[in-house]
């Protein structure tokens, strides 16, 4: 894989000149989030939709490791396609992690889901989407990430936390409406996708 990825370097990234649509395109990375006081370390993932900012999927564990990814992945596939969404031919931005150049995650997008990969080429610098939500997550949220003192607990405050960006945070760039709102404001206009529920 690292031949490969060295022999297409200059078009890796799909994203460059790119202006997506809602749910047309969607940025990962892995996260360090430290808890109890400081004291322990774990590895937070989410996937994030460019054009709605909408977080589809996340989730926590104590490594930064496939398992971790496909556990996210699975709750972004089964939101996205609860909204009617097919992911066939959309994007999936990411860095050059080996776990993002592996195979168990290159079978699930690009043979189970048909999506299409798109890689960084210079690191943080060229995946801006993810690494925006983290800084506003830590920011708004750190104190409570810190303060938990067990992994469940984490858990319960970022799944709490990532159920109030989709459904209550307002976003500039979105018309200072939530992610979960302007979604149901695009997809209502398409017959034959369906709005997205209280619970999303």
């Amino acid at each position: 894989m690292e031949k490969i990825l060295e022999e297409a370097s200059g078009s890796l990234n799909l994203m460059e000149g790119r202006d997506p649509g809602p749910l047309e395109a969607f940025s990962t990375d892995f996260t360090e989030v430290r808890y109890g006081d400081g004291n322990r370390k774990a590895h937070l993932m989410a996937v994030v939709d460019l054009e709605s900012k909408f977080v589809p999927g996340w989730a926590v564990g104590p490594s930064a490791n496939r398992e971790l990814a496909l556990r996210c992945w699975k709750r972004v596939r089964n939101r996205v396609r609860s909204l009617g969404v097919d992911l066939n031919g959309r994007i999936i931005h990411h860095d050059q992690d080996s776990v993002y150049t592996s195979y168990r995650w290159l079978r699930a997008i690009l043979l189970e889901d048909g999506m299409r990969v798109s890689y960084s080429e210079n690191g943080a610098k060229g995946n801006p989407w993810i690494e925006s939500l983290w800084g506003r997550t830590k920011t708004e949220v750190g104190s409570r990430i810190a303060e938990a003192s067990s992994l469940p607990e984490l858990r319960d405050v970022l799944d709490g936390r990532f159920q109030y960006y989709n459904q209550e945070r307002r976003h500039s760039s979105i018309g200072y409406v939530p992610p979960r709102q302007h979604l149901n404001n695009v997809l209502s206009t398409c017959e034959s996708e369906p709005r997205i529920t209280a619970a999303s």
